[in-house]
């Protein structure tokens, strides 16, 4: 039972699920805004970013965490090289929105928002890596 449910949640479908998500985001935060919503939730916009960050780095370290190939120095370093691509991912995505999509800017608060999700995630990731 537990080798079919390790196969369920092997490498190929978090793969897959990481990419999708990764696409989805992209897609989202690179869209025109036309009319945008009117929320009166302070920060929420920040903790958008933080959230999404979060999920980020969680399927991401997922993926990493669920090969077979798990070796000492595959621990030390995957975690920050994974903090390292996901934070330059968020950066890059803020500038393409400041410089590329006219209803779009790029906020440097959004960056903390982000690397405060991807320290979420993180933690979350290095709590659960034992359980992938």
């Amino acid at each position: 039972m537990r080798q079919g449910i390790r196969n369920l949640l092997g490498p190929k479908p978090l793969l897959g699920i990481a990419i999708a998500y990764t696409l989805l985001i992209t897609a989202v935060l690179l869209t025109p805004i036309t009319d945008p919503p009117k929320i009166d939730i302070p920060f929420a916009d920040k903790v958008v970013h933080l959230i999404i960050n979060a999920g980020l780095f969680v399927v991401w370290g997922s993926y990493v965490f669920s090969g077979k190939t798990k070796t000492k120095t595959t621990k030390i370093y995957t975690l920050p090289l994974l903090f390292v691509c996901t934070l330059l991912y968020g950066i890059l995505i803020e500038v393409v929105q400041g410089r590329f999509i006219p209803t779009r800017g790029a906020d440097f608060f959004d960056v903390v928002a982000n690397v405060c999700g991807l320290i979420l995630g993180f933690f979350v990731v290095k709590l659960t890596k034992k359980f992938i």
